[in-house]
């Protein structure tokens, strides 16, 4: 869990990293220790007054209104329909704001990248699983239910793998940070899960995932044809990562003659910030419209 003080010109200070299983303690109310650990943070950083808001990025199905983070599969101590909002509000006194950690991600890269002029700009994050986020004419896609731009819960045939969201089949369990840890203990357990771009990139086990998470962003491409691509998280981090590899693999899957002709590919910039400014850029949002979601 990352930490921080984002003020109006997104300004980030005060960065603090905290291990989610320090925070939710076994066997203690979920809500109980999220409220301390904000308030221990507040007391220590800002001790005579309180944030004009809290803003939490959950890697979770959030509620169309933005008050639950309703199945995170893939943080088994946070419990299914968490009701944040309402909860931290009661304790905190003061707004209380929620969302996909990735959609946060994306508020930061569209500033961060200039993509401000661009009417439909999609994220692909690939992380512990697979993060999408899908920016149309400046708004976040939220979907009927709140639950737009699941990427890594495309099925796909053949895939007989369980993912962590109780379905059968989903791409995350084929290229995510999960399936990577499978994959070196079945094919490269004498190196660590750091070093398997940078020492096994050209194996077919290694070629066959990055063509993998190239499948999985053209058919984001496919699917929206979009202004722009933004590809990200901890994955493409890795030393000796092929970016060149993927970015041919993405134009191979990618329909043609458009949107391959003109696609636009964009990164995240690197850092562990990120997240946090990009909840301070929708905290402010927030406050300044309460329609905006």
């Amino acid at each position: 869990m990352r930490f921080g003080l984002v003020c109006n010109s997104c300004d980030l200070r005060c960065f603090e990293s905290i291990s989610t299983r320090e925070v939710f303690q076994p066997e203690h109310d979920p809500i109980v220790c999220l409220t301390e650990c904000i308030q221990n943070y507040c007391d220590k950083n800002m001790p005579e007054c309180l944030p004009a808001a809290v803003s939490i990025g959950f890697p979770s199905t959030i509620s169309k209104d933005r008050t639950v983070a309703m199945q995170t599969p893939n943080i088994p101590c946070i419990p299914n329909d968490f009701s944040v909002v309402k909860e931290l509000q009661a304790r905190l006194h003061i707004p209380v704001f929620i969302n996909r950690d990735v959609n946060y991600l994306l508020l930061f890269d569209q500033q961060d990248l200039a993509l401000q002029d661009k009417d439909c700009v999609v994220a692909v994050y690939f992380g512990t699983g697979i993060g999408n986020a899908i920016l149309l004419n400046g708004k976040l896609l939220l979907g009927r239910n709140g639950v737009a731009a699941e990427l890594g819960h495309v099925p796909v045939y053949g895939n007989d793998r369980i993912c962590g969201c109780g379905n059968k089949g989903c791409i995350e369990t084929l290229v995510s940070g999960i399936a990577m840890e499978k994959l070196q203990e079945q094919n490269f357990a004498n190196t660590h899960i750091s070093q398997l771009f940078a020492l096994h990139r050209n194996s077919l086990p290694m070629r066959q995932f990055v063509e993998g998470m190239a499948e999985a962003v053209a058919t984001e491409i496919n699917l929206f044809d979009p202004d722009c691509v933004v590809l990200g998280g901890g994955l493409l981090q890795m030393e000796g990562f092929p970016y060149n590899t993927l970015e041919l693999a993405i134009h191979e899957h990618t329909r043609k003659p458009y949107p391959e002709k003109n696609l636009e590919i964009r990164y995240s910039r690197p850092n562990q910030k990120n997240g946090v400014i990009g909840a301070g850029i929708y905290a402010h949002k927030r406050l300044a419209d309460a329609s905006y979601l």
